[in-house]
């Protein structure tokens, strides 16, 4: 039998918990799987059980190899959370995909180079150096997820693959963080992690602990990064790694422990290590003084160690007649927050640099503020009056508020875009970046589109069109409260409607089976030579059972050798009630 026929069939043993864990730890993508036969096939693909097995401590790793020789009576539970090794009556034995990629792991990176290798690492920076380039790698990532909250509040980015981001969008967030795009796709990457931002509906949204990140100091923001990165590493990792003491290599630690963390390209140890220092636990391979102190797994006291070392905030800007904002020093969280909502972000640093246009101060008045309360801010941060060219701008947002208005509509198409200008109308019309939305005319003059009002709303204004969304009262709605609604539950929650959804699969393909589940187990069985155990309904509305091995499937019959028997039998595939493969 198939390593994906003897995985599927353990999984189906196992209570939620145990799913829920084996799909974190695999780091498994459960969103697009539609059952156990899905989940299976994931799991044993060559790269998968690559990457689980490199994951493993020396020990675990030694422990598995022995298994892998001869079934053991005894094993780590790691390694069946991890469904490299099942448990056959009182023995554990190794999936034959197991036993494939420590024999390869062991070909391609004997220990002795792992060993080696530690030769190599050597410490380059004292312990306040140590400290002081973490302290730089907090500021800026708590600046880059600051940044995507807003960029998921003010544009559609769409998910690209399997919730990934495409690249556009990554580019534009690295110019912001003036980063590289590898940087960017961390940030995205990081936020699903600490449920910033999630996928949902085919789009990047904002996602469970939004709101309180916003809300949060930067001591706080920071506890819940680090609180994430213990998640991630898990218990027994952590308490090794996190002995490492201040300016000692945490990469010699990490490959004394973990000697093939670097096999494979994508395993969890390895992901853990890179967000370490993205997160500012260490710096140039070397622990900080605050790693150690997450011993007590909550971060409080390793939160107040790490943000000792950030620049000190203030609240003053340089407001330029070409309509750009400079600020100097990084702006106090409350500040910069009530900023962002009227401006748009050109770089974001220890100075960064905003600009304003009619997009962004339409957005402003559309979250609830008022033009006099922008120009105040302005005038206070700035300490003096505003440029000639910034106060037109303002006066001309205000004027031109709300011409261009995009709202749902009850029947036929989902949305429309009226406006009293209708030149605008035909401008937008005929704008070929539209064109996708098949925007077309009624006899009143307004514009209709079969897409949401969300989607159209996005579309406008990424091609540089004023618009404001309203209800079908015409109250303008406000992007804070389109975002609050589409917020994402938690991870957790949708990790579990996954798990149901393949139970629910599992158990519709075992009982009154559709075409498709009934062809796929089937062909399954075929495949791997196994048995299935099959329920007919008769003429006379008698279940008849056998136990056949099949051969084939054509023309809407099943062949099959019944071994009981010992004859081949032809069955109509239309009777099915029920099959299961043994």
């Amino acid at each position: 039998m198939s390593d994906q026929l003897r995985i599927a069939s353990a999984l189906r043993k196992l209570d939620n918990a145990s799913l829920e864990k084996l799909i974190t730890l695999r780091m498994v993508n459960s969103t697009h799987l539609s059952d156990f036969f899905d989940f299976a096939d994931a799991l044993s693909t060559s790269k998968s059980v690559s990457a689980a097995i490199s994951s493993l401590s020396a020990r675990l790793f030694y422990q598995l190899e022995e298994i892998c020789l001869n079934p053991a009576k005894k094993a780590d539970s790691i390694l069946t959370d991890l469904m490299l090794v099942e448990k056959i009556g009182t023995a554990f034995v190794a999936f034959d995909g197991t036993i494939a990629a420590v024999k390869q792991i062991r070909q391609d990176r004997p220990l002795q180079l792992a060993q080696d290798s530690l030769h190599a690492l050597s410490l380059s920076l004292d312990e306040e150096s140590v400290d002081r380039d973490a302290s730089l790698a907090i500021f800026d990532i708590i600046q880059a997820l600051t940044e995507l909250i807003f960029e998921l509040e003010q544009r559609y980015i769409r998910e690209v693959g399997k919730r990934g981001v495409g690249l556009p969008d990554v580019k534009r967030l690295a110019n912001h963080l003036r980063k590289p795009n590898e940087y960017a796709k961390q940030v995205f990457e990081l936020a699903q992690q600490s449920e910033l931002a999630a996928v949902e509906g085919g789009r990047w949204q904002l996602g469970a602990f939004t709101e309180n990140w916003i809300a949060w100091t930067d001591r706080e923001r920071w506890q819940h990064l680090a609180t994430t990165w213990l998640k991630l590493l898990g218990e027994d990792a952590a308490n090794e790694l996190l002995a490492v003491k201040a300016g000692e290599n945490f990469e010699r630690q990490l490959f004394e422990i973990f000697p093939f963390a670097d096999a494979t390209v994508s395993n969890r140890i390895k992901k853990v290590a890179e967000l370490a220092a993205v997160i500012g636990l260490v710096a140039e391979g070397q622990a900080t003084s605050w790693l150690a102190a997450l011993s007590d797994r909550t971060g409080a006291k390793a939160s107040k160690l790490a943000v000792a070392g950030l620049p000190k905030p203030d609240e003053r800007i340089i407001v330029q007649a070409d309509l750009t904002l400079i600020a100097p020093s990084p702006l106090a969280t409350d500040v910069e927050i009530r900023l962002r909502r009227f401006v748009d972000t050109e770089q974001v640093g220890m100075a960064s640099s905003y600009r304003l246009s009619a997009l962004s101060v339409s957005h402003g008045l559309e979250t609830g503020l008022t033009v006099g309360e922008i120009r105040e801010l302005l005038e206070r941060l700035s300490g003096k009056a505003l440029p000639q060219p910034v106060d037109y701008l303002l006066r001309e947002a205000e004027t031109r508020f709300a011409r261009l208005r995009v709202k749902p509509i009850k029947s036929g198409a989902h949305s429309m875009i009226e406006s009293a200008d209708n030149i605008l109308l035909a401008e937008i019309h005929n704008d070929q970046r539209l064109k996708p939305f098949a925007l077309h005319f009624d006899e009143q003059g307004n514009l209709h589109s079969r897409f949401e009002c969300e989607l159209v709303y996005f579309a406008l204004r990424e091609a540089n069109f004023v618009a404001v969304r309203v209800d079908e009262k015409g109250k303008v709605i406000s992007p804070q409260k389109l975002t609050a609604k589409t917020s994402v539950s938690s991870h957790k929650k949708s990790v579990l409607e996954d798990i149901e959804r393949m139970r629910s699969a599992d158990t519709k393909g075992t009982s009154d089976p559709d075409d498709d589940d009934l062809l796929r187990q089937i062909q399954l069985a075929i495949k791997n030579k196994a048995k299935i155990s099959i329920t007919l309904k008769t003429a006379a509305g008698e279940e008849v059972q056998y136990l056949v091995e099949p051969v084939g499937v054509a023309n809407g019959r099943l062949r099959a050798k019944d071994r009981k028997a010992d004859i081949e039998r032809t069955l109509p595939l239309s009777s099915v009630v029920s099959i299961e493969i043994q």
